[in-house]
């Protein structure tokens, strides 16, 4: 990992597919370690195109994860000075290193974080024989409700990227969403269902623009909701769409005092067209050697501690969050 300022590291094209990963390091950067002296893009439908440059969608000197004077003023700059941590059950699983192959919720399994009790892995991460990753969280939501999530996850890519930045201080960014190209909304669809996010974020591998696309989790054979829960079922990929690397499912159930959010990444698992995108050429990418030379060592480890990191950020401000701009 560097030790340079986030807004240093370079950004290449070639390492674009590797968004799906994580943070520099565990702790979070304090404001005078993200400056970058300029104003990120605030449109709601800055949606990727062949001509992005052109309007400064893709260009690093128009992002930055400090708060800018007027955001400073912002009574949500506050959260932006709090540090969420990662428990301490989390962090030491994280620790101690890959987890065994063995417990890894396969794919074709997914759904079984639906059932009761525990999986044999909740925390850990390591990577498959064929290239791709996998990582595990789980993240303790004190006080807080599925309802709760589902309204975060509309919010916050809304209007203020300042709401997007108080998640991850010093490695969010920029935030950006539209339509997902293609997508049926159904009368009960979660609001952000059909949309696709941009996110600008430092995970790992300098700072990197993604496509994020939420879907309805039927689509990832999820017969409905857990009793008092949600689902929230993500395609990532490249920000122009051409095809998805990562499948991401976030699920979150009851628990003592709150809820729990079982987060899963499957990095790399097949490599395809997202909608709108690359269609058989996403397909074609879809090789061992292509993801091993895409997911270098150690990129699961990132991915997980990122994941850790925001989620128990969120964790620790969103029940007053809630009090203030919720319904």
């Amino acid at each position: 990992m560097s030790d340079e300022p986030i807004e240093k590291r370079g950004i290449s094209r070639r390492r674009v597919l590797q968004s799906a990963v994580s943070v520099p390091a565990i702790t979070m950067m304090t404001a005078e370690a993200a400056s970058v002296p300029s104003s990120a893009p605030t449109s709601p439908d800055a949606y990727p195109r062949a001509d992005a440059n052109a309007n400064g969608v893709d260009d690093p000197s128009t992002w930055h994860a400090y708060l800018t004077d007027e955001e400073m003023q912002h009574p949500l700059a506050r959260y932006w000075f709090r540090r969420g941590f990662i428990a301490d059950d989390v962090l030491n699983a994280l620790r101690r290193g890959p987890m065994q192959t063995a417990d890894v919720l396969e794919w074709r399994h997914r759904t079984r974080l639906s059932d009761p009790g525990d999986l044999p892995v909740e925390n850990g991460y390591c990577m498959l024989g064929d290239g791709s990753g996998y990582v595990a969280v789980r993240t303790h939501f004190p006080d807080c409700t599925a309802d709760m999530i589902d309204w975060w996850f509309n919010w916050a890519q809304q209007e203020e990227i300042i709401r997007y930045k108080i998640w991850y201080p010093g490695a969010h960014y920029s935030m950006s969403q539209a339509p997902t190209p293609g997508y049926v909304r159904e009368p009960g669809d979660k609001i952000y269902w059909g949309m696709s996010r941009f996110p600008v974020e430092d995970i790992g591998v300098g700072v990197t623009r993604m496509r994020l696309d939420f879907v309805n989790p039927r689509e990832f054979g999820f017969d409905g909701l857990p009793d008092g829960g949600t689902i929230l079922a993500v395609r990532v990929g490249l920000a122009d769409g051409w095809f998805k690397h990562t499948d991401m499912i976030h699920h979150v159930r009851p628990a003592d005092g709150g809820v729990e959010m079982r987060s899963r990444f499957w990095m790399g698992r097949k490599i395809e067209a997202m909608a709108g995108g690359a269609g058989l050429l996403g397909s074609a990418l879809d090789w061992p050697f292509v993801k091993r030379q895409v997911l270098k060592p150690g990129i699961a480890r990132s991915m997980a501690f990122h994941c850790a990191t925001e989620y128990a950020q969120l964790a620790g401000f969103l029940p007053e969050l809630y009090e203030q701009y919720g319904p």
